[in-house]
């Protein structure tokens, strides 16, 4: 939501106010008129300059955190209203990519002390698992170092830390897709449907090769010959399943 403008006696006042900005900014009078009289586009105008503009955007920058709006200080600096949003628009990108190179650093400095604080724990635990026995015989003292388990707690650490790795890289922010299956999992449905075609088309080809033969021989009694089987009757769905 935008903040209410402030509310000014007049122009002149409105100037003075920020003007006043400006100087405690570290702006001097001779650049604020600078800005405001001869640098610009127009006859008897200086042409902006990276150094002037960089200065401009400054301004523009300090008289928006004095709660002055786009028309206020279009007022102030003598610019037009589309200038000073290609300004806001400059300065908020920069301070976006600012912000987001800063992450980056501090992400990266995160990264780098979880793995050494990984690795010093993981040292710690294989140390832990060497246990140094000393035992003395005739006299003689003999050293020995035997292995065990280790501490778990070491272990604990160094999990935790690739965790926070994860987190700081990302990771744990990655959602899988529902519809997603596993690579064996997806191969075992596909087989499974192929599979069961198959056997429907070897079924319907079993049913088709069965069939009755329409070119069946039949005996001097009417039986059929060979392998020939009769055809079964029509059924007249008149007749409600009789034959016909």
């Amino acid at each position: 939501m935008a903040q209410p403008e402030l509310q000014f006696a007049s122009e002149e006042d409105q100037l003075k106010y920020g003007t006043k900005v400006l100087m405690e900014a570290g702006f001097s009078p001779q650049q604020i008129e600078h800005i405001r009289e001869r640098v610009g586009s127009g006859p008897n105008k200086i042409p902006y300059t990276k150094e002037l503009t960089g200065m401009r955007r400054y301004m523009v920058q300090e008289l928006l955190a004095a709660q002055l709006s786009n028309r206020q200080i279009a007022q102030v600096l003598k610019l037009s209203k589309e200038t000073i949003n290609a300004d806001r628009h400059h300065n908020r990108n920069l301070w976006t990519a600012q912000i987001l190179q800063s992450q980056d650093a501090w992400r990266a400095r995160l990264i780098k002390e979880q793995q050494e604080l990984k690795e010093q724990a993981i040292e710690g635990f294989l140390n832990s698992k060497r246990k140094v026995v000393t035992t003395t015989k005739g006299g003689d003292s003999i050293v020995r170092i035997e292995e065990s388990a280790g501490e778990s707690g070491f272990l604990g650490v160094a999990r935790s830390c690739l965790e926070q790795q994860a987190k700081l890289i990302g990771l744990f922010d990655v959602k899988p897709q529902a519809e997603e299956k596993s690579g064996y999992k997806a191969f075992l449905d596909n087989l499974s449907k192929e599979v069961k075609k198959i056997k429907e088309a070897e079924s319907n080809t079993e049913a088709r090769t069965t069939a009755i033969d329409t070119k069946a021989e039949f005996d001097d009694d009417g039986h059929p010959t060979g392998t020939s089987r009769p055809m079964l009757p029509a059924l007249d769905e008149e007749d409600n399943g009789e034959e016909s």
